[in-house]
């Protein structure tokens, strides 16, 4: 009679195959959390770009205005003939209004918001500072194992630190874009108001 033999192999695979299946289901995938890294790398670099370029906005500023002044104060018969205060005042607001706007994307965000849920027993993410700067060492202790005993609860800790992350970035960038159409503009009209007015007064 014939018997048909079967193969260990094909067996022992199975079982490991369930494993971890059981283990994905559980927690995250490689992929997402490599996907969570770069997400997270991107957005600080994207921040510090941000920081750089208001640096340049506020340095460029105010030199332009360190310089304007000395400039100016020995030439004031000769701004106040070609009627070029103005034009003068023109830049100089703008350069004020610039620097105003740098201060405003290198002023650090409110990082302690989450400290009134905290008082009040809520749940908030562990990965970010400013949940746990007042916080003691044994306090956060006890706190981090209870954040992270629940995956769930995990990834919604992962999801809120990237739509804080995003959102401060998405409002320096939105400020820096003001601050260099500002820059652009007011530049542009200051230089072709003081060509036009020296050409309108001639000497």
């Amino acid at each position: 009679m014939y018997t048909m033999e079967t193969n260990p192999d094909i067996i022992n695979i199975e079982p490991s195959k369930k494993k971890k299946k059981e283990k994905s289901n559980g927690g995250l995938d490689k992929e997402i959390l490599n996907i969570i890294r770069t997400t997270m790398r991107n957005n600080i670099e994207l921040t510090h770009i941000a920081d750089n370029k208001a640096n340049v906005l506020l340095s460029l500023n105010a030199l332009m205005i360190t310089f304007l002044i000395p400039i100016v104060i020995p030439y004031v018969d000769v701004i106040r003939d070609y009627h070029l205060s103005i034009p003068i005042t023109i830049l100089v607001v703008t350069c004020f209004m610039v620097i105003y706007l740098a201060v405003l994307v290198l002023k650090p965000g409110k990082f302690f918001h989450n400290q009134g849920k905290i008082q009040k027993g809520k749940s908030v993410s562990p990965f970010f500072f400013g949940n746990y700067y007042k916080m003691n060492q044994q306090d956060f202790k006890q706190y981090f194992k209870a954040a992270i005993a629940n995956k769930d609860t995990v990834k919604s800790h992962i999801a809120e630190d990237l739509h804080y992350i995003g959102s401060r970035l998405g409002r320096k960038m939105t400020i820096i874009r003001i601050a260099f159409n500002i820059f652009m503009i007011g530049l542009f009209f200051s230089i072709s108001l003081a060509i036009l007015l020296l050409f309108i007064y001639p000497h």
